[in-house]
């Protein structure tokens, strides 16, 4: 396995906290070819770095990220949670990002969807708590088949998406343009991200993630023209892997965290895992 081959997801955040500089800088020391982060507007139009829509989780703050002002954001601890080490560590803006890493990494850039992506779908919520308590208690794959276990045949939801806010986007266009990095970012997101993208910034490169959830995924990073796909492993199948890569998309794996996993997976033909321990699957 090439160190290429990783993504730092959220940064290094077995070491750092999530989706903070220096959990960043560690992956990118220990060389890292991409970091994987995430973005929310906040009330007053900037785009804060965090996972959760809330800042409940990873912060001694409580709300949701749209509904609080960049003031309110920037009096948080956002490191505590972690460890007292990263006291009064705060949440970094999608600029504190690009000013230090810009052109140095490339950058899987996770535009959140404001509205919920799996909607009233039940059997999407079933597998949203699946994938959830799969990630959190660190279950792997089942390595001796290629198949998921729960065999669940494409579906397509069909469900009405607006499109993600122009204005906000506009916002994420004009720091890429302004650190010239259009060539080492992408965008990553669901359907209503994808049909925003597509239309404001057709030339950034495109990574699907609409249908990861009901194995349409490839499907849909074909017909909104994406260059990668990121797949769920738990969710994934040989024949989904083989189909992206006759359409020559990049494919991504979100997750592994040990070593035996991962390369199962590049042996199954996938190109890049995302990782949250990057030394320990890199180096088993």
């Amino acid at each position: 396995m090439s160190l290429e081959n990783f993504c730092s997801h959220r940064g290094f955040n077995t070491i750092a906290p999530e989706n903070s500089i220096p959990a960043f800088a560690a992956g990118i020391a220990l060389g890292a070819n991409e970091i994987e982060f995430d973005l929310w507007p906040t009330k007053d139009g900037r785009l804060l770095v965090c996972h959760d829509s809330t800042v409940n989780r990873t912060s001694n703050g409580y709300g949701k990220i749209q509904s609080l002002s960049s003031e309110e954001i920037n009096s948080l601890d956002a490191g505590s949670y972690f460890s007292s080490y990263y006291r009064g560590l705060s949440f970094p803006y999608f600029e504190d990002v690009l000013n230090l890493f810009a052109n140095k990494v490339i950058m899987n850039i996770h535009i959140k969807s404001i509205n919920d992506p799996i909607g009233s779908f039940k059997i999407m919520k079933k597998r949203g708590k699946f994938l959830w308590n799969c990630y959190h208690n660190n279950i792997l794959a089942n390595l001796h088949e290629h198949e998921p276990q729960e065999r669940i045949d494409v579906q397509v939801e069909n469900r009405i998406v607006t499109a993600y806010d122009e204005r906000v986007f506009a916002k994420v266009i004009e720091w890429i343009d302004y650190y010239n990095c259009h060539e080492t970012v992408y965008i990553t997101g669901e359907k209503d991200v994808l049909i925003t993208a597509k239309k404001m910034a057709p030339n950034l490169k495109r990574c699907c993630l609409e249908g990861h959830m009901n194995f349409s995924i490839v499907e849909n990073a074909i017909k909104y023209d994406c260059q990668r796909v990121q797949f769920c492993k738990h969710l994934t199948t040989q024949a989904m892997i083989d189909l992206a890569r006759e359409h020559h998309l990049i494919t991504n794996l979100f997750w592994s965290n040990d070593y035996d996993e991962a390369k199962h997976f590049f042996d199954l033909g996938i190109d890049v895992i995302l990782t949250d321990n990057y030394w320990n699957t890199y180096r088993g």
